[in-house]
């Protein structure tokens, strides 16, 4: 049976492999790091914020239903009218939503002292998910949303005004929760933090060292 630590290392090789492939989500990995390099706490499938545009009955319903525009940095009016020049099964739904971290940690007061940190954060919407053997799951989730139904049907017309309306808040509400991200990537730095530190050894392997 694998360590805490074993685990943790396993993770945080899988989040390079990710990073290097290109399917980490471009500015998460200075948050991601900040929990790594806490002595009790790992993190795990984890999203920075992103503006989707689906194709669903409703925007919950994840049945029959299809992603036609994700990005995790923002909006274009373009992108909008791009979608809207293709048919659609379904109602389209342009949705901005905030970051959602699920972080591993190895103890009940790591735990709590993460929700503690992230609540201070703006992460209101926080709490522990379950317990298995890589930890205590704990899933960060601020309060950070914006849904609107972007059209009905494939002959329903959206104005330029509404495409451009549209746009600009759905770029504010992503960046309201860059801004929160970025306030728990500092506290979870500064705060009761007995660090490590992640090396590679001579041969290339990952090691967990503590700071000096």
């Amino acid at each position: 049976m694998m360590s805490w630590e074993e685990w943790k290392k396993k993770a945080y090789e899988r989040m390079l492999r990710d990073q290097e492939i290109g399917y980490l989500d471009p500015d998460i990995f200075d948050v991601l790091m900040a929990f790594f390099n806490r002595e009790k706490s790992f993190t795990y499938s984890s999203c920075s914020g992103r503006i989707t545009i689906v194709d669903s009955i409703l925007p919950w319903v994840r049945n029959d239903s299809t992603i036609v525009f994700k990005n995790h940095l923002g909006i274009k009016e373009d992108d909008i009218k791009d979608i809207l020049q293709k048919d659609q099964v379904n109602r389209l739904w342009l949705i901005s939503q905030g970051p959602i971290l699920h972080v591993y940690t190895k103890d009940w007061d790591e735990a709590w002292e993460i929700i503690k940190i992230s609540r201070q954060a703006g992460f209101k919407h926080s709490g522990i998910l379950t317990t298995n053997k890589k930890g205590i799951l704990v899933e960060l989730r601020t309060g950070v949303k914006f849904v609107h139904l972007l059209r009905e049907n494939s002959e329903q017309k959206v104005s330029e005004e509404e495409i451009k309306t549209l746009t600009k808040i759905s770029n504010e509400v992503l960046m309201k929760g860059k801004e929160k991200l970025n306030l728990l990537k500092d506290l979870v730095s500064s705060v009761g933090n007995d660090s490590m530190q992640l090396r590679k050894d001579s041969e290339g392997k990952i090691k967990l060292n503590n700071k000096i």
